[in-house]
């Protein structure tokens, strides 16, 4: 689904709006984009409960890459430079909901959906 959606041209707009209008931050919420004010982020905290998809594409929107390594491990690799602070806190939140909390719950979906996604990319 990732690859649909960012060549969705909603999404697109918004991503725009958000890397060029200072203040704003993506945010994915039940596989919708929504652009949030940085200073509002505390009202959209990252929640527990959300689908692996939203946690990955989550990251992506932020800049991050997401691919799966060759041990069933998850790579995450994040940008040389975040657009703010409040991106890479974003990140950093999502990663830490991820990984560190949710771990052994999501990794068996997580993994299955980045080797669904990987096939149906290449």
């Amino acid at each position: 689904m990732s690859i649909a959606f960012f060549e969705d041209p909603e999404n697109r707009v918004i991503l725009q709006i958000c890397r060029s209008a200072p203040g704003y931050i993506p945010v994915v919420i039940g596989g919708t984009l929504h652009p949030v004010r940085e200073a509002s982020t505390d009202t959209h905290r990252v929640s527990s409960d959300l689908s692996v998809e939203d946690y990955v594409i989550g990251l992506e929107v932020l800049g991050c890459k997401v691919t799966h390594g060759e041990n069933d491990d998850t790579i995450v690799r994040e940008p040389t430079l975040f657009r703010s602070d409040a991106w890479q806190a974003r990140a950093r939140q999502i990663q830490a909901i991820l990984f560190v909390h949710h771990r052994e719950r999501l990794r068996p979906a997580l993994s299955d959906y980045l080797r669904g996604r990987k096939r149906t990319a290449g």
